[in-house]
């Protein structure tokens, strides 16, 4: 185990602002693509950029925008890569994303100017800002500032009634960087006393090599379930309320300093005090019933234009674990980078409790499934996690039994049994997974996937909803903003929104590299482990049925702007099909690789 003091080296500073600034160019060419097609002054991302903040976030933007510009190269100055520095480093055929070429860039832009000890101001900030945050890093004086609260609307926007949100915390761009920093040396120190049911926020890495993530407890389910074949299997799934929310902050100080205690024996020679100190120094920088706007800071929401603005808590339930908490500290920063580690430090109580049981178990941040073949072990390791969440003052949804899930011959056209109880229970079990025919469940679902009884794989219902609501807001937005002011060519417009759609979809592929893996942040990547069967298929192509028909009628609609578009004749029109479509991309290629 490394020192604490080597994760605050020059390179893996670099790294973390690196990262953040090609945040905000993925985040600029967004609105550059919107402002290329439109005189419109609400679409000039320049213009409003030096236009005074309305809310708190909009002045951190500015100033985080500002100050990396003092301290990195301007965009027009980053270094382009060579051919073979724009492939992956292993031998495969697979590009960087644009992402990551940015990264690479910009690090390659800062290496050449420390190479020729450049004496511009940029650079002699940048080597300033990194002395100042090795320095920050373990000055025992550091304290980590309280965070901006963003309210991140929940569902879509409601003239009339609620706004539910959810608040999203911001951190300074120090507090950023050293936060992060500490989180990988917390991570990679305790990640041994984890259990191995944990999926989320590890460096555990599994049979590839690579980080553990969502798809590895797909694959696992499976194993799990060929391994019983011939037995009756039961499952229990459960996901928490306001999980974040209702962190109680003594509790997770109690499990963190048990934790550093073993860390401190195994390791005597690292001294833990000054991630020791970051960490409370987090953990006492926000608490949700301290720090959060109330329903009444009319400004707040106001700024935000979000009327009736609320962060809703589990006030109506909190007397099940507190006779008395005006005096307790409840919640923890969501989007904090040390706020996953908190939920494995706090959850792994529970996977420990479980692990001295016979079922199957999983985990992945503050949701977990059971499954096992029989009813009496299952109840019993469900009663034992409930007990766990209860000494942890959690509030877990209510769990539905089996026949609450579903309603006997009150479908309304058919008169069968209606399960829709099955599909809107966040938390239920213990039920039969099985066929329907046999008093059983044909799915369960985790984390954005659902699994038969046969081992077939599909998409999760809401993950799909998601995708095709998103496919739709690309559209619209597109169209809002040619609305008024287009100043390009009409297949310019169209041709934006296809791509944009294709890129969030599959990846930035074209019509000369299809066949090569994308490794672009796009939908297809978060669901890898999808199988091939009738489900599935039926899916995929409805997301590309929805895609097309939301592009072709964009197509028909969209109308060539007053002025005459130079060169508008000769544009082609491409069949943006087969190559690009999901269910190539996702499904096709699983059949030829498959043979």
């Amino acid at each position: 185990m490394k020192k604490f003091e080597t994760y605050f080296s020059e390179q893996e500073i670099l790294r973390q602002l690196c990262k953040i600034r090609v945040k905000i160019a993925k985040n600029r060419c967004k609105k550059h693509l919107l402002n290329s097609l439109t005189t419109n002054p609400k679409y000039n991302y320049h213009r409003n950029s030096v236009t005074l903040p309305k809310n708190k976030f909009e002045e951190y933007q500015q100033n985080l925008v500002n100050h990396l510009s003092q301290i990195l190269p301007p965009r027009n100055k980053w270094v382009k890569l060579g051919e073979e520095s724009r492939r992956k480093p292993q031998k495969t055929n697979e590009f960087l994303t644009s992402n990551d070429k940015n990264f690479y860039s910009l690090l390659k832009t800062i290496k050449v100017h420390k190479k020729k000890n450049s004496q511009e101001k940029w650079y002699l900030n940048l080597q300033n800002f990194i002395q100042e945050i090795k320095f920050l890093s373990t000055d025992e004086s550091y304290k980590v500032e309280t965070p901006i609260i963003f309210p991140k609307l929940k569902d879509p926007f409601k003239k009339d009634g609620e706004n539910d949100c959810r608040p999203i915390c911001i951190f300074s761009l120090k507090d950023r960087i050293i936060l992060s920093l500490t989180n990988k040396f917390l991570t990679q120190l305790f990640d041994k006393y984890f259990q191995d049911s944990s999926y989320a926020f590890r460096s555990k890495k599994n049979e590839e090599n690579k980080i553990l993530s969502h798809h590895d407890c797909i694959k696992d389910i499976l194993k799990y379930k060929d391994s019983n074949k011939e037995q009756k299997l039961f499952v229990v799934e459960c996901d928490m309320k306001k999980f974040y929310d209702t962190v109680n902050h003594r509790i997770a100080e109690y499990l963190f300093d048990e934790l550093t205690l073993k860390s401190k024996i195994e390791n005597p020679k690292i001294n833990l005090d000054t991630p020791v100190r970051i960490f409370k120094s987090y953990l006492y920088c926000y608490a949700f019933n301290n720090n959060i706007p109330k329903r009444t800071d009319i400004a707040y929401w106001e700024s935000y234009k979000i009327p009736n603005g609320i962060f809703t808590w589990v006030d109506e339930m909190v007397t099940e674990h507190y006779n008395e908490f005006s005096t307790e500290r409840i919640g923890v920063p969501q989007g904090g980078a040390l706020s996953g580690l908190i939920a494995n430090i706090y959850l792994n109580q529970a996977d420990i409790e479980l692990s001295k049981t016979t079922v199957f178990y999983q985990r992945f941040c503050d949701d977990m499934i059971i499954i096992h073949n029989n009813l009496t072990e299952i109840k019993q390791a469900k009663y034992i996690y409930k007990e766990t969440l209860k000494r942890l003052k959690l509030f877990p949804h209510n769990f539905k039994n089996a026949d609450e899930l579903v309603l006997k011959g009150e479908d309304v056209k058919t008169k069968k049994n209606n399960y829709k109880p099955f599909w809107s229970g966040k938390s239920k079990g213990p039920y039969k997974w099985g066929e329907i025919t046999d008093n059983g469940f044909p799915w369960i679902g985790f984390v954005g996937y659902e699994i038969n009884i046969k081992g077939e794989i599909r998409i999760r219902k809401k993950s799909l909803e998601k995708e095709l609501k998103k496919q739709k807001t690309i559209i619209k937005e597109i169209e809002k903003a040619i609305l008024v002011g287009m100043r390009k060519p009409k297949g310019t417009a169209t041709e934006s929104a296809i791509n944009r759609l294709i890129g969030m979809s599959v990846g930035r592929i074209g019509l000369d590299n299809f066949e090569e893996v994308s490794t672009d942040m796009c939908w297809k990547n978060g669901f890898k482990e999808l199988t091939i069967n009738e489900h599935s298929i039926r899916q995929i192509k409805l997301l590309d049925r929805n895609r097309s028909k939301l592009y072709y009628k964009f197509l028909k609609t969209a109308k060539e702007p007053d002025f005459e578009p130079i060169g508008a004749e000769d544009r082609q029109i491409i069949k943006y099909n087969k190559p690009f479509s999901y269910y190539y991309q996702i499904l096709e290629r699983q059949k030829k690789a498959i043979g």
